[in-house]
């Protein structure tokens, strides 16, 4: 029996040890205890009973978590230097771009003043080599110009020639074109193509995860309706009625009509989960079509990808031909023009290059100046950006936690100048076991409690690997609305939503008895107690779910007593929580399981696979 049973009886109890001692007194002890059975076994129970109400049971759980802020930053200078001044102190409030401290610049100007010299220098050097590659360029121009003339006259007799020879080679190469335009049309129909393939298999992904997510909903709704229990309710009422309606077999009225009754809220309950279901049934049939056309569509795109790439394979070997026949004729264009210029191209050649390569070497000084001047240019912005080093400034808006420098001591990379945090938002980071983690979501309300003030947070992160110290997975939340209470590093009491059950019935948690394991209840039938075996889900410390094995129509006795049995002849008086609508109720700082472990006969409560009660520190 349950530790309730046990603690309600034990006034009963001492009544009845008492009267059996009187009548021992008397008549012996024998005759007494056979006496009391009989006068027992033929009274009237009075018991209180209600009627069982559907409704949501939602459990929470509480944990202990730790306060930081979102954003903290350290501030580290990049140079040694000697602080000159500071006006931060601990506490303060700063705001980005905000000066913390100066340090002494000296060495930094030093540098920055020898980098410009240095600059200054290379572009002299730049202007002088400038001057020296435009006379080196107007000697060339002048030698090409002597050339041009000398090679006039001899120009004109080879143009007729050249110019025919062109002719031809400009045909072949307006061909090209039109093979090389027909390319890139072959080109852009094909990433069109590849688009829509692409568009198409995204779409196709799309369509296979909306058939998953079909059929998650299919089978998520049907184990929320308890599509299972109830076709299994549904063949043993089919079953209790046709053992009762077997031939040769003479029933009870009553229980046939129990039976009867029975299979009735049976099938009307398969019914009306079948209509639950329909349409989610007729959504995943639609998103399977909807997957086998997208597919469909997919394999098409890529038919025409093959058909494009293969165009353009022989448009290739088409170009590939034509550009032999171009570098042919070519051949024959570069030889002719070689023999009409046999007797002058040698001389202009070497002329030309004698005259290039001044030029070149002038060039060549031009560029070498000018990366000395570029490169004496990065040297004044290093020495400008190490200048700027010298002064530390805030990264963010906030609040200054520490200060770990003052005038005349030197600061150094190897410490953190001073740590900033923004505290306009704080998170509160605390750990839960699997089963928790498996409840909570993304967005999620929860609260937080330090020292009884109450703050509003939202689960920002759930942690998917556990913490190798303390075995838990880690949840972040936000709290929006902090003030100077939520200290950095302070802990608090965080109260979430954790299980929770919908559509079951919700009974006192005292009225459940357990035999061997098997919870059951005790109703009233036509003022006889009967006994009734349920399964039972999660509960608080009032309220316990009943999953099958009772109906809001049954009258549920709630109340206890040391005769009561099945057969017992009973006097019911309805409490006020009788009733059949249907409410919704929330358990408040209780963490229970989904569903109550199994007992013996002389176990005291339901246990749970989980600790049923608020949690108070970081462990489930």
């Amino acid at each position: 029996m349950k530790r309730q049973y046990i603690k309600s009886g034990r006034g009963a109890v001492s009544v009845l040890l008492a009267a059996a001692c009187a009548s021992t007194l008397l008549f012996g002890c024998g005759d007494a205890a056979e006496s009391a059975e009989e006068e027992t076994m033929s009274e009237v129970i009075p018991v209180e009973a209600q009627m069982p109400v559907a409704g949501t049971l939602v459990l929470k759980n509480e944990f202990v978590g730790t306060v930081s802020p979102e954003e903290s930053v350290y501030v580290i200078p990049m140079v040694t230097a000697e602080v000159l001044s500071t006006g931060i102190s601990v506490g303060d409030t700063v705001t980005a771009g905000q000066e913390l401290c100066k340090l002494d610049t000296e060495a930094a100007e030093l540098q920055l003043a020898s980098a410009q010299a240095q600059y200054n220098s290379a572009a002299a050097g730049v202007q002088a080599a400038e001057v020296g590659y435009e006379i080196a360029q107007a000697q060339y121009d002048s030698t090409v110009a002597q050339m041009d003339v000398q090679n006039e006259q001899t120009q004109r007799q080879k143009d007729l020639t050249m110019y025919q020879m062109q002719m031809q080679i400009d045909g072949i190469n307006d061909g090209i074109d039109d093979i090389n335009e027909q390319l890139v049309k072959l080109d852009e129909d094909r990433e069109d193509a590849k688009d829509q393939r692409d568009d198409l298999n995204k779409a196709r992904g799309k369509a296979n995860e909306y058939v998953k997510q079909a059929q998650a909903a299919y089978h998520a709704a049907a184990v929320a309706y308890g599509y299972e229990a109830v076709q299994a309710r549904y063949q043993a009422a089919i079953a209790a009625v046709t053992a009762l309606e077997t031939p040769g077999v003479t029933p009870d009225p009553a229980a046939l009509e129990a039976a009867k009754q029975e299979l009735e809220d049976a099938a009307a309950a398969l019914k009306e989960v079948e209509e639950k279901l329909k349409p989610l049934a007729e959504a995943l049939q639609a998103a399977q079509a909807a997957a086998s056309q997208t597919s469909a569509a997919y394999e098409q795109a890529k038919a025409g990808i093959e058909s494009i790439d293969d165009g353009k394979e022989k448009l290739e070997d088409s170009l590939s031909d034509t550009y032999k026949t171009k570098a042919q004729t070519e051949t024959v264009k570069n030889l002719t023009e070689a023999q009409l210029n046999i007797d002058t191209q040698q001389v202009q050649d070497i002329g030309k290059r004698t005259a290039a390569l001044g030029v070149d070497s002038a060039a060549a000084q031009v560029n070498s100046a000018r990366v000395g001047a570029a490169g004496a240019k990065v040297g004044i912005d290093s020495a400008e950006y190490q200048l700027d080093m010298y002064t530390l400034t805030a990264p963010i808006d906030g609040v200054i936690e520490a200060v770990n420098v003052k005038e005349h001591d030197f600061a150094s990379p190897q410490t953190p100048a001073f740590v900033i945090s923004n505290k306009k938002t704080m998170t509160v980071t605390f750990g839960v076991s699997e089963g928790i983690r498996g409840t909570l979501r993304i967005g999620q309300k929860i609260q937080i409690d330090r020292n009884g003030k109450l703050y509003d947070a939202v689960i920002t992160e759930i942690g998917s690997m556990v913490d190798q110290t303390t075995g838990l997975f880690m949840i972040k939340s936000c709290v929006s609305t902090p003030d100077d209470s939520l200290l950095t590093g302070s802990s608090v009491k965080v109260t979430a939503e954790t299980y929770s059950q919908t559509d079951a019935l919700l009974i006192p948690y005292d009225a459940v008895y357990y035999d061997d394991s098997q919870p059951y209840v005790y109703v009233a039938q036509n003022g006889v107690a009967k006994r009734m075996d349920v399964e039972t889900g999660i509960f608080d410390m009032e309220l316990i779910t009943v999953l099958s094995g009772l109906s809001t129509e049954d009258t549920l006795i709630t109340s206890w007593s040391a005769n009561l049995r099945e057969g017992a002849e009973v006097s019911v008086q309805m409490t006020a929580d009788s009733g059949k609508d249907s409410t919704e109720t929330a358990a408040d700082e209780t963490d229970g399981t989904e569903t109550a472990a199994d007992e013996t006969d002389d176990a005291e409560t339901p246990a749970a696979d989980e600790t049923n009660g608020t949690q108070t520190t970081g462990e489930e």
